[in-house]
């Protein structure tokens, strides 16, 4: 059957990407996070491709994330970074040897009444505000530790604010750096990571060596954040890194309408035409992930043209206004044809980046919304 749209996974160019982030990371702790069903690229097909290059450590938030990977890797370490609080997900959690990057005394203590020998990482909040114990539990957690010895740490995690300041001193993230390593004077354990994808360029470009492990997310997917930059010579390495977009989002042309002036589309009427024109509908909508917030005056690109949406994002379709392309080449826009979202198409190019922000949002959000009508496809 064919698909109403397809997300088109490059996995040689994720490869390359892994490589310049792992290498950016030099000997420190190394942990892609491939949450979210990879930013929406396919946990199971993408943790493949990265265990082929060599990754033996991953991230996930939650153990039903973590199975699926399980289920075909073995050789994989999972670090799961999301309270379980659920005793049957935690007994398989501790079955399978997974990390469970441990934010809450409620799971601690109930692997303190196990028998078996748990693996886990201590989460702490410097300053995020979301998960993680506080800094003046530490002492607490390493005699709570030292009394359960079956529960092995294995590593200590932290959450930055903003990673991409981490070239300025004063930043608060470098603040958050500093407070992280105080960590140090109580676990002996080497294993620290707090660097995401910003991080870890900011702390690389910089030319500063770290001895925080990273968990990037964003880069492995060709996206790279922009930084504070300490001057001119650290913009131009950040420029030159090399980073490759791994996905292109298309659909298809299901129907074309002739409208006379005045006529309207969509929800709500808000578009109304201001000529005859051509209007095709496209088989994508905020049911699978193409953000309501699309609506006009985005673009996508049809025959590697721009072309803009018209009225409100349907939750099965959109619409695009065709009557300029039909006007300067007389050929009719047929049924099937390629709508590209993002991705490149003879020779132009829109960035998830840029539609992302269009829309309001991030390209974070972007992949993470393609629904599971969005067939996966890869390329190897």
């Amino acid at each position: 059957m064919k698909s109403r749209a397809v997300l088109e996974v490059d996995l040689k160019l994720l490869e390359q990407n892994y490589s310049a982030l792992r290498n950016m990371a030099g000997n420190t702790s190394f942990c892609p996070m491939l949450k979210a069903d990879a930013y929406g690229h396919g946990a199971v097909p993408v943790a493949q491709a990265l265990f082929s290059a060599g990754l033996r450590q991953l991230g996930v938030i939650s153990a039903s994330e973590a199975w699926p990977i399980r289920e075909v890797i073995e050789g994989m370490d999972i670090l799961i970074f999301g309270p379980v609080l659920d005793k049957e997900d935690l007994s398989w959690i501790v079955e399978e040897k997974l990390v469970l990057v441990c934010s809450n005394w409620q799971d601690l203590e109930s692997l303190s009444r196990s028998k078996k020998p748990s693996r886990i990482h201590l989460k702490f909040d410097i300053g995020f505000s979301r998960l993680g114990f506080e800094m003046d539990s530490a002492q607490k957690l390493y005699d709570f530790l030292r009394d359960n010895p079956q529960i092995q740490l294995e590593g200590l995690a932290g959450q930055l604010v903003a990673g991409e300041e981490l070239g300025d001193k004063e930043s608060f993230s470098s603040y958050q750096v500093k407070r992280f390593a105080e960590l140090k004077k109580i676990f002996s354990c080497q294993n620290l990571h707090i660097l995401n994808t910003a991080a870890l360029i900011a702390v690389f470009v910089h030319g500063e060596a770290s001895t925080f492990g990273a968990r990037p997310g964003i880069g492995l997917y060709g996206l790279k954040p922009e930084i504070s930059f300490r001057d001119d010579k650290v913009k131009k390495t950040w420029k030159d890194l090399p980073f490759f977009p791994v996905s292109s989002l298309k659909s298809y042309v299901v129907a074309v309408h002739p409208l006379k002036k005045g006529d309207r589309v969509s929800y709500g009427g808000s578009w109304k035409a201001s000529r005859s024109s051509q209007i095709a509908t496209v088989s994508l909508g905020y049911g699978d992930g193409f953000l309501r917030s699309f609506g006009s005056p985005r673009e996508v690109l049809l025959r590697g043209k721009k072309i803009r949406v018209v009225g409100a994002v349907c939750m099965d379709f959109f619409m695009i206004d065709v009557t300029d392309l039909y006007n300067e080449t007389e050929n009719p826009i047929k049924i099937g044809e390629e709508v590209l979202i993002f991705g490149e198409q003879k020779g132009a190019f829109l960035s998830p980046k840029t539609q992302a922000e269009s829309a309001g949002t991030i390209s974070y959000e972007l992949f993470s919304r393609l629904g599971p009508r969005v067939e996966r496809v890869y390329k190897s």
